[in-house]
């Protein structure tokens, strides 16, 4: 994660939509309806997870590579939002 190492990172949800998509293996639009909301949900889980962890002095470089695959797991997994309603759209 040390791409996003800059203390006011103007590119934060751009970059972290380019580590969701990456952790995916697919963009949103080849993968439907479905996975652009989970690679949503995910690029603003790890923006969070991103921004409290600078607040709370845990730098880029220190967290796992695996995150953004992590978060985009808990999205992909989630029983909320796999109980939405715009879970049964098709893809």
């Amino acid at each position: 994660m040390t791409a996003l190492s800059a203390p006011a990172h103007p590119y934060l949800a751009r970059d972290c939509e380019r580590a969701v998509r990456e952790a995916a293996g697919i963009n949103a639009r080849e993968g439907g309806i479905r996975a652009a909301l989970q690679q949503q949900v995910a690029k603003g889980l790890l923006m969070s997870v991103l921004t409290v962890g600078r607040q709370t002095m845990v730098e880029p470089e220190e967290w796992p590579d695996e995150l953004p695959a992590a978060v985009l797991g808990a999205a992909r997994t989630s029983k909320q939002i796999k109980a939405d309603s715009t879970a049964n759209l098709r893809d």
